[in-house]
């Protein structure tokens, strides 16, 4: 069974870790529906829960804004 290589970042540590995507997927895999998936995901990257959970495409979004403040391009 072919498997696709894991895309990686790096953290702020400079230590590899799995994207918001590829935890995602993994979730999906091991059962868990899209907003249980999408809500865990935000959950260990540090968001707070939502009435109706996470989508995947609003824990990046999030993610992707929270990278620019931090690195100075967006006012906070």
């Amino acid at each position: 069974m072919p498997t696709e290589p894991h895309a990686t970042h790096a953290d702020a540590e400079g230590a590899a870790a799995p994207t918001a995507r590829i935890t995602y997927r993994r979730l999906r895999v091991a059962g868990l529906s899209a907003r249980e998936a999408g809500s865990l995901t935000g959950h260990l990257a540090g968001l707070h829960g939502v009435p109706g959970g996470w989508a995947i495409e609003e824990v990046e979004r999030l993610l992707f804004v929270r990278e620019l403040v931090r690195t100075g391009r967006m006012g906070s």
